[in-house]
C-alpha cells in the first residue's frame, strides 16, 4: 500500500490586475471600535462614513450614515498585515491602505464581516437596489471567481 501526501499551496494574489485607473488611499483613518473584539483582517470590505470621512468595517446594509455602500477593501502591503482588535479598540487607526477604485481582485479572498456576502442586497431606501457586487463593479474593483487545481497524481493513462 502506497501513501500519498500532497500539499497544495494556493499562491493566486488577491489583486489579480491594477487596472490603469486604480487608486489606493494610503493614508485612510479608520474609526475606533470600542465592541471589536475581532483583528481587522487583510482584504476586508471597508465603508466610509459620511460626515466624518473615516473608515469601518461594511457590516451593515441598511446603514444611513453612508457605510451601507461599501467602499473599498483594505489591502495592507508589506508587514503591515492584519490589525488587532486592541489596536482599534484603543484608537482610530491612521496611515492605513484603502483601494478605492480599479482592480480585478479574487473574490474568494475578500472578508466581509457579519455574515454578509456579495450577492446582499443594499437596502439603500430607494428603487436602484443592487447588490454588494454590483456597487464593487461601479467603484471598478471587479470580484473575479477563480479556480485553482492540480492535475491528479497517479492518472489513470
Amino acid at each position: 500500500m502506497g501513501v500519498q501526501n500532497r500539499v497544495d499551496i494556493d499562491t493566486r494574489p488577491f489583486i489579480l490586475e491594477s487596472l490603469p485607473s486604480c487608486k489606493r488611499i494610503d493614508k485612510a483613518v479608520i474609526l475606533t471600535d470600542a465592541a471589536r473584539t475581532t483583528p481587522l483582517l487583510s482584504r476586508t470590505l471597508m465603508a466610509k462614513i459620511a460626515a466624518t470621512g473615516k473608515w469601518v468595517t461594511y457590516t451593515d446594509e441598511t446603514a444611513v450614515d453612508g457605510t451601507a455602500k461599501p467602499a473599498g477593501i483594505y489591502d495592507p502591503e508589506g508587514s503591515l498585515g492584519d490589525i488587532p482588535a486592541a489596536d482599534i479598540v484603543a484608537g482610530d487607526i491612521t496611515d492605513v491602505p484603502i483601494i478605492i477604485f480599479g482592480a480585478l481582485f479574487d473574490d474568494s479572498k475578500l472578508v466581509i464581516e457579519n455574515s454578509l456576502t456579495l450577492s446582499t442586497i443594499i437596502a439603500t431606501g430607494t428603487i436602484q437596489s443592487e447588490t454588494v457586487s454590483d456597487a464593487l463593479i461601479k467603484l471598478s474593483l471587479i470580484p473575479q471567481s477563480t479556480i485553482s487545481g492540480s492535475l491528479p497524481e497517479n492518472a489513470a493513462v
